[in-house]
């Protein structure tokens, strides 16, 4: 029997991986309406670059990074023959399992460049792909899967340079992983620190003769330039379209605004950090030992220097996590620790004895001499340390359904696990928030029969956005990103508006351009409007909207 060879077991590994992610995409968004705020935001987002009043690629916002939301926008253009791209946000569903299966492609591939046994590299595979937090964020829209797959990529490629040198694996790392994954998340930032770091210390020990300073210098520029060119570039264009260079910290839509109109941070710091060690453990309990096991099995032994990248790249981006919500500037949320299932998956595949490794493309001069030295020794603790990894996949599923830990993944119990008939308090959350976005689609169908001509209806995209996402006539709407947006605002009786869709001007709603021009507009209507019709909403966190009509224009004297 021919065997399989890595290439194309990697496509194949892709393909079931994707398979199952789109797969569960569609069984929870489109069959069960299970989505997640920001992931149908992000298909919002990229609607309005294509089907809003003004189309233009600026619309697509500049409080998250464009990476997630224009890598929809090719889906969001076959909306109009099939609605549920947009409205359920499968658009978003395929970008993750596309992703996602592209990070379980990379753990193949951090075993097949050592020549470890392919029978172990995909046991650790498939124990990470089948994670419950790999298979919900590899299919619901959101940033993690693109996050997860651009750090893994990156620190897989540090791992082969830290063994061979070779020039070629720090321009993947940095100059396209490591620029990419700031343009997916914020995050990156700390990715990109500590690859600098780690490749400039490294080089500069390496190199034994002058100039070392230069020599670090210019591996630090290949690895980090272009993530620094990201975060600047994507700074600069913020700042020339919306005269703000860092929305997400000042805008009244960015992170740092709904923290304080929610008060989602914390003002503990120990119990911040506390928060943030126990949800790196319920997503891999194992991760200290098998970090452990792994130094042990690797220090001053050949290749040992390859154990330092997943450990600075991953534990700089889980440092950052628990600094950032630990000082109150981030919200407690399970999924912001995701790279602790890669690290863990690393660990798994870095505590085994080497094979033989991948060719380079360049050799480096710094490789260590032993770095192409095969081993032949049992794989017995290998195995030891993959079933210590598997105990990650029960204890993370368990994770999941603590509301307190898991306050997004926790209602997916009401569409696993429905129970129609209990009354129990916690069944009554978990479908209060499985429910979040069904009231905006029955508004969004409402607004739709009413056959309204375009520029009939202004709307903020603070709440907003899930009313219009879900609407067949986008252009119905007038929202911040149009030009005209503030001109008929301000006059919208004279300028043809029909409609004010208001939501209440406390928490969020305190920053809605409506309620900011207009603060007495949902309990009175401002003397602009007359209030048509009041929307309850039964999803979880949601306000009750209010519909206005916009007076008749005053007669001319």
């Amino acid at each position: 029997m021919r065997t399989v060879s890595d290439r194309r077991l990697k496509v194949i590994v892709f393909v079931l991986a994707f398979a199952v992610y789109a797969a569960v995409g569609y069984w929870l968004q489109v069959r069960h309406g299970f989505i997640l705020g920001d992931a149908l935001s992000r298909a919002s987002a990229a609607q309005s670059v294509l089907f809003s009043r003004d189309p233009h690629l600026a619309a697509i916002g500049f409080i998250f990074t464009p990476l997630t939301a224009m890598a929809q926008i090719p889906m969001i253009a076959l909306s109009p023959v099939w609605p549920d791209f947009a409205e359920r946000a499968f658009s978003g569903s395929l970008m993750s399992a596309a992703f996602m299966a592209g990070a379980v492609v990379q753990i193949v591939s951090t075993g097949s460049d050592r020549g470890l046994s392919r029978r172990y590299v995909l046991v650790i595979t498939a124990i990470f792909a089948l994670n419950p937090m790999i298979v919900f964020y590899g299919s619901n829209g959101m940033s993690e899967a693109p996050f997860v797959f651009f750090v893994t990529w990156a620190v897989r490629r540090l791992m082969m340079w830290m063994v061979d040198d070779d020039v070629h694996h720090l321009i993947a790392a940095g100059g396209i992983a490591m620029g990419l994954a700031y343009l997916t998340r914020y995050d990156a930032v700390a990715c990109v620190a500590a690859a600098a770091l780690l490749v400039g210390v490294t080089t500069y020990r390496r190199a034994r003769i002058p100039p070392r300073f230069r020599r670090a210098l210019l591996d630090v520029l290949l690895v980090s330039g272009p993530g620094l060119a990201a975060l600047v570039g994507w700074a600069v264009a913020s700042w020339l379209i919306t005269g703000e260079a860092f929305n997400q910290f000042t805008s009244q839509y960015g992170n740092t605004a709904i923290l304080r109109q929610s008060g989602g941070g914390t003002s503990d710091f120990g119990a911040g950090l506390v928060f943030s060690v126990a949800s790196m453990t319920l997503l891999a309990p194992t991760l200290i030992p098998l970090v452990v096991w792994a130094g042990f099995m690797r220090w001053r032994r050949p290749n040992w220097g390859m154990l330092l990248a997943p450990i600075v790249i991953f534990g700089a981006t889980l440092a950052f996590q628990a600094l950032t919500y630990a000082t109150g500037e981030t919200f407690p949320f399970l999924r912001f620790y995701i790279v602790a299932i890669p690290f863990a998956a690393c660990m798994a595949l870095v505590a085994v004895p080497d094979g033989g490794f991948a060719v380079p493309k360049r050799r480096g001069r710094y490789a260590p001499k032993s770095a192409q030295t095969p081993t032949t020794r049992s794989l017995r603790g290998g195995y030891l340390a993959a079933a210590a990894f598997a105990v990650s996949v029960p204890v993370a599923g368990w994770g999941m359904s603590l509301p307190t830990y898991a306050p997004q993944e926790f209602a997916l119990a009401a569409v696993v696990d429905p129970d129609p008939d209990s009354v129990s308090q916690a069944k009554a959350d978990q479908r209060r928030v499985a429910a979040t976005f069904s009231t905006e689609r029955q508004l969004a169908r409402y607004l739709d029969r009413l056959q309204l001509p375009e520029s009939s209806i202004i709307a903020d995209t603070m709440y907003g956005f899930a009313v219009i996402v879900a609407s067949d006539r986008p252009k119905t709407f007038v929202v911040p990103s149009d030009a005209d947006f503030v001109r008929l605002l301000n006059d919208p009786s004279g300028r043809g508006v029909r409609y004010l869709l208001a939501v209440p001007n406390t928490g969020r709603g305190v920053a809605d351009a409506l309620n900011l021009r207009y603060p007495t507009l949902y309990e009175t209507g401002s003397d602009v409007a007359t209030l048509e019709l009041e929307i309850p909403n039964q999803g979880e966190n949601q306000p009750t909207y209010r519909l206005y009509r916009v007076n008749e224009p005053l007669p001319q004297k």
